[in-house]
């Protein structure tokens, strides 16, 4: 075995999402906001968590809303995700025109998902827990949104046709590797 470093209380979690959370601004403006600090917190009901910023521009529209979307970016949507992260709304309102990206109406929620992104969730806010310097908002999935091209033929998700984008902690995007064993079959190997 390989000697460990202690490094201290780290946030480094290999791989993270990348997330385009998108939120309703004014009557026909929404902001997005690419996060990789969120994933699903519960199945029943279903929840998505983001952590977002208390400064962030999204924040208090989300508090507002009571709302957002969670939307699942393909790997060929790299340049706009890291622009939605890397720009603050309030210095461009309206990112999905920069990046050529076009925001559709939800069917339960009033934050729009954007069309272009190959998965998309409408989260009811169910909870918010505050941290030191940011919100930890849990989102109750109310609708899911699936690119009919990225379903097999019987209909489940094909993780290579939705080529979700990759946040690594060390600053780059990646694209999801090889099949390395299926879940729930491969452990059955250790039992004697």
């Amino acid at each position: 075995m390989m000697p460990k470093k202690l490094i201290g209380p780290s946030t480094r979690l290999f791989p993270m999402p990348t997330l385009m959370v998108c939120v309703k601004t004014g009557k026909d403006t929404a902001n997005i906001l690419t996060i990789a600090w969120g994933g699903i917190v519960n199945g029943s009901p279903p929840c998505i968590g983001i952590g977002v910023g208390k400064d962030h521009y999204s924040t208090p529209f989300i508090r507002k809303e009571k709302n957002f979307t969670v939307n699942i970016p393909n790997s060929g949507l790299d340049v706009a995700a890291d622009y939605c992260g890397i720009v603050r709304g309030a210095r461009n309102p309206d990112k999905a025109k920069t990046c050529g990206l076009t925001l559709a109406p939800s069917t339960k929620i009033s934050s729009p998902i954007i069309e272009d992104c190959p998965m998309n969730f409408e989260c009811k806010l169910y909870k918010e827990l505050d941290f030191d310097g940011m919100y930890f908002f849990v989102g109750e999935v109310v609708e899911t949104h699936i690119d009919e091209a990225v379903l097999d033929a019987r209909g489940r998700i094909d993780s290579e046709k939705l080529d979700p984008l990759i946040f690594l902690p060390n600053s780059e995007y990646r694209r999801l590797g090889a099949l390395v064993s299926r879940a729930f079959s491969v452990g059955k190997k250790a039992v004697k």
